[in-house]
């Protein structure tokens, strides 16, 4: 990961580092606070540890549980708070639209979907650190650290089935990113991706042969966004 951000820093010091321009907004920095909207697709994915009773071979109705990468879509507001010269805190309330999925394969080599494998509505609040390279021209690079908080609005319903897997409705992340922040005369645009590694199981147990081959559930996904401030 690492060696990804120094060629990402490097390339963005060769993309902005040409001859002098005129700077757009030149004062845009110095306000104390700002705001704007973002937009954005996902991939989300399950990562699964499996129970002795699974990787031990005890039972022969499943051969294998998997999770795939399933697309999302995710629009939100950005609060942004300058604290010192390349340094601001930024809160990034907003909505993710995905699905939550896992695939259980049987002997004859067919997939079935536990009930409650469903579509879910995230309210999520990322908190994050925005550190900014600086600027050169009309660009500059930047990094993101932080946690966020997500809870499932589509779980707090009553849900009238029998649920053989069950998520929890409330998750939490470390996340990490980087972007560039584009200058023009009215605006900043800003593509950005963001990769986040969920720390809470959210596998809750239901007592039954699909919910016993899992010992954990935790969510994995990475974030392409466009925002506009």
């Amino acid at each position: 990961m690492i060696k990804y951000l120094i060629v990402y820093l490097l390339i963005s010091q060769n993309v902005f580092g040409q001859e002098e321009r005129p700077l757009n907004n030149p004062i845009y920095d110095n306000q104390l606070y700002h705001f704007g909207f973002t937009l954005g697709v996902s991939q989300n994915k399950l990562n699964i540890d499996y129970s002795t009773r699974f990787t031990s071979n005890d039972q022969t109705e499943f051969t294998k549980i998997l999770s795939k990468y399933e697309p999302g879509f995710n629009v939100g507001i950005i609060i942004d708070f300058r604290m010192a010269h390349n340094t601001n805190l930024r809160l990034n309330p907003s909505f993710n639209f995905t699905d939550q999925k896992l695939y259980y394969n049987t002997d004859n080599s067919q997939f079935i979907h536990p009930k409650n494998n469903t579509g879910i509505s995230n309210f999520e609040l990322p908190i994050y650190l925005k550190y900014r390279s600086d600027r050169i021209n009309n660009g500059r690079s930047y990094l993101l650290l932080g946690s966020k908080f997500m809870l499932d609005m589509g779980s707090l319903e009553q849900l009238t089935q029998n649920q053989t897997i069950k998520f929890s409705k409330i998750n939490y992340s470390i996340d990490i990113g980087v972007g560039f922040d584009l200058y023009f005369a009215y605006f900043k645009f800003s593509p950005e991706i963001k990769y986040s590694h969920g720390l809470k199981n959210i596998l809750v147990n239901q007592n039954n042969i699909q919910n016993d081959m899992i010992n954990m559930l935790s969510t994995r996904s990475i974030l392409i966004s466009l925002t506009f401030e």
